[in-house]
Formats: C-alpha cells, structure tokens, sequence
C-alpha cells in the first residue's frame, strides 16, 4: 500500500509540474486535429508553440516552418507576434492561410487572457502577412477561437 501511495504522489507531483499545451496541427484533408503535449512549468510558452508547431508529429501536417518567430511581446490583452520575413516569404494563399489558423487556434486555445493577436513582419506593421491575408486590424478572440476553416457547424 504504501509502494502503491508513493508511486502516486510521484505521478501526480509530475502532472502538477508539467502544463498541457493543445496544438493545432492538420490530417491529409487539411482538417484540424488537436494533440496535448506537456511542457516544462519554466517553458517560454510562445517559442514552444512555434517549436512545437514546426515539428508536427508523424501522421500530421503543419504550415509553420521553423525558425520564423522573430519576437513577441504583451500589451495588456493583446499578444504582438514579430514574424521573420524569410521563412515565410515562399508561402503560398492556402500555407498562408492554415499557418494563420494554426497560430491562431493554438494561441487562443492556451492563453485565456489574450483578446486579440497582431502580425508584423521584421518588426513592422504590415497590410498583408505575405501575399494574401490581410494582417492590418489583428485577430480577435472572438472569431478565431474555433477553426475558422470549418464555419459554422
């Protein structure tokens, strides 16, 4: 019995340390699959989303290519991502789009507290991300909290 409690408490003292991200990744058909994956409690949660994001799992796709997080700061409710141009310069309308999404979705599913994100690109407003979609006004939690791709269902 007391094998059986001090095995326990190590399960759970490793549950409470570790936090659970849900990220965002794409099946063949380009539908959203949700997949939980613990972190460190001293993680930098933004740079593991990216990270993470970049290395799908097998089976999976993502349009977030590595290395293209520059910086990113909170302002209040609202979280400003600085984009690297280079990594996503070769975009095409629907990676752009997904790769918006999967941020999105990822970022608003795992901070509660931010209300709206903002894209630049080498540290300057932008009125396109890369070639199609339009970053001028941010993206509010309210429309981007569920997969856009989906609609209403």
């Amino acid at each position: 019995m007391k094998k059986f409690v001090l095995v326990l408490l190590i399960v759970l003292s490793a549950q409470l340390v570790a936090r659970q991200l849900t990220l965002f990744y794409l099946d063949d058909k380009l539908n959203p699959v949700s997949v939980r994956q613990n972190v460190g409690d001293d993680s930098d949660l933004v740079k593991t989303i990216f990270d993470r994001l970049a290395s799908p799992p097998n089976g999976l796709k993502s349009f977030v290519p590595s290395d293209v997080l520059r910086a990113y700061f909170f302002v209040e409710s609202y979280l400003v991502i600085d984009l690297k141009r280079g990594p996503i310069s070769m975009l095409d309308f629907t990676q752009e789009r997904f790769f918006v999404h999967q941020l999105l979705r990822t970022i608003f599913e795992n901070f509660s507290g931010i209300d709206a994100v903002y894209f630049l690109v080498d540290g300057s407003r932008r009125d396109v991300l890369t070639k199609m979609v339009d970053v001028r006004f941010g993206f509010a939690r309210h429309f981007w909290s569920r997969w856009p791709v989906e609609g209403e269902q």
